[in-house]
């Protein structure tokens, strides 16, 4: 046997043998599935669940891709890694959710417009948001989050038909108000005058204020 007929059969030998070890043997396989930064209401046991993984598996014979596309078609799925660590044996899923800014047409409403379904309870302090779409909806999202701590906290739902037409329903000692917001722009002023409005002993029982002109607003 001459030395390249050796070196060729050296090499089906070791390749072989490589296969073996990462394909078939023990070695390379799951001892341990970690799962983080998935929201507080969702388990580990059923991220795991999902994937298919089990312990003992090989990791050769795992597909990351296949894994993230899978768990991708969870709607609070942002985005989602699968990596496997072949010196310790362990398959890490990195998981990043989707965060809630409102909701809309009954499910969660995130900064991009997508919507979703919740994994678990409903956050307090979401504004319920009306709209022709999910673009408007951010705009009226957009206008709730630049109001004080007060008005968000007293706001039953708002609306928006389109981006100069923004308003909301307010809790104001126990009754609704209809307040027409207009615009995002000037929203600061459009406190200031709302407030100075209600503390007028004659819009006691005022039921709508228009905002969209702040320099001459319109009570009901």
């Amino acid at each position: 046997m001459n030395k390249r007929t050796r070196a060729i059969a050296l090499s089906i030998i070791l390749f072989a043998g490589l296969t073996y070890l990462i394909a078939w043997s023990s070695v390379f396989s799951v001892k341990n599935i970690e799962v983080n930064g998935q929201p507080a209401e969702v388990s580990a046991a059923s991220i795991i669940t999902k994937t298919h993984i089990t312990i003992g598996e090989k990791l050769a014979r795992i597909e990351p891709r296949s894994i993230e596309k899978n768990l991708s078609e969870l709607s609070w799925v942002k985005s989602v890694s699968v990596k496997r660590n072949w010196i310790r044996g362990t398959v890490v899923i990195a998981m990043a959710p989707r965060i809630p800014l409102g909701l809309y047409e009954g499910k969660a409403i995130d900064s991009t417009g997508t919507l979703f379904d919740l994994p678990g309870n409903t956050p307090s302090g979401l504004p319920t948001v009306s709209a022709a779409s999910p673009a408007l909806g951010l705009q009226a999202i957009s206008l709730f989050t630049a109001l004080p701590t007060d008005l968000r906290d007293s706001l039953i739902s708002i609306s928006a038909t389109n981006e100069s037409s923004i308003s909301s329903w307010q809790l104001v000692t126990g009754r609704k108000v209809k307040v027409t917001w207009g615009a995002v722009s000037q929203i600061e002023l459009k406190v200031s005058v709302y407030r100075a409005l209600l503390a007028l002993p004659e819009n006691k029982n005022i039921s709508s204020i228009d905002l969209s002109a702040p320099h001459a607003p319109i009570v009901k």
